[in-house]
């Protein structure tokens, strides 16, 4: 292949050989190497960088400048950091409504003030009409890691329990129902950040929780895919106890889309020592949003592949899509 495609932009195979191979490679270090979504610095700060290019920028539960904050800052949660600061920069269309650009900044100022983090500095770039899409936003977060939080695949053992924080593929959904005028009823993007769901586990889990990652691009399954990568492990996961809302599933029935695969805003997956899974997941079920909480799999040394296992039992490997079900949902 000797052009990019959408393909690679969509949280797949595609993009994950683009970045090792075309990017990553030329930008090799140590903080870089594991490919993570926030990187800490020796001076131990957390700092990640996202882009968004959402269409349509308003979307049922959220639009495009809450989501700009959210994805950092829950960027640098994943990576065990405490988020304090965002840069904001945007790339403006020429003949974007002036009011449309104050309501999305007027959201991207009151998220930030929920995840008590201040905007400190950005950049500002209008193109001409028909070179972008309206508006796209860049944000960089930086925070400070957390004391006591240590995280890393290289913590991973068999055994190890895999738990998802709450219902899983709204985002997605709602946003491709949204794009394609479906009536998907109460269905809602769960765009929020994941300040509270990870104080609750650090405080459970302590030096237990060993992994998290938001299932943003791809999914909760894509995600649990990427995991496992360069490990010695695998995964088993079940599929009868993925928490799905009832009109989520409607919709990917409808699209023809594994709700799995759907991407997620407000949702984490992580991995926890097995003894203390259950009372991770209860500690959950008492944060706004994470009634759904419940431990979907297990770290497993007998296979290095991610495996789903069926309600009746059947087992088949894990097939993560080259490209993303759902292009342009972030």
């Amino acid at each position: 292949m000797s052009r990019i495609t959408l393909a690679h932009g969509g949280g797949g195979m595609l993009q994950n050989d683009l970045i090792r191979n075309e990017i990553a490679s030329r930008f090799a270090n140590s903080m870089l190497s594991a490919l993570p979504d926030g990187a800490t610095t020796p001076e131990d700060l957390v700092i990640s960088t996202d882009s968004f290019v959402i269409t349509p920028r308003f979307f049922p539960g959220g639009n495009i400048g809450e989501l700009a904050v959210t994805g950092s800052v829950n960027d640098v949660l994943m990576a065990g950091g405490i988020p304090r600061y965002l840069t904001c920069s945007l790339i403006i269309e020429e003949g974007l409504e002036l009011e449309e650009l104050r309501t999305i900044l007027d959201s991207m100022q009151s998220t930030a003030e929920k995840c008590q983090v201040k905007i400190i500095t950005g950049d500002t770039k209008v193109v001409p009409q028909g070179a972008g899409d309206g508006l796209y936003i860049n944000t960089t977060a930086v925070g400070f890691k957390r004391d006591g939080m240590i995280l890393g695949k290289e913590r991973l053992q068999a055994g190890d329990k895999i738990i998802v924080s709450r219902t899983v593929g709204e985002h997605g959904l709602s946003v491709m129902a949204n794009r394609c005028q479906l009536n998907c009823g109460t269905l809602i993007s769960d765009c929020a950040p994941l300040i509270a769901a990870v104080e609750s586990l650090h405080k459970t889990a302590g030096c237990g929780l060993k992994f998290m990652r938001d299932a943003t691009r791809g999914g909760v399954l894509g995600i649990t895919g990427e995991i496992f990568e360069n490990t010695p492990f695998g995964a088993v996961v079940y599929e009868d106890v993925l928490p799905v809302l009832p009109q989520a599933a409607a919709v990917a029935k409808l699209l023809g889309i594994d709700p799995g695969f759907s991407a997620c805003e407000g949702c984490m997956v992580a991995v926890v020592n097995k003894e203390i899974a259950e009372k991770c997941v209860s500690a959950l079920h008492s944060v706004p949003g994470c009634s759904a909480a419940a431990v979907i799999g297990e770290v497993s040394a007998e296979n290095p592949m991610v495996r789903l296992r069926s309600s009746w039992g059947a087992v088949r490997k894990l097939q993560v899509p080259a490209g993303d079900q759902l292009p342009r949902i972030c």
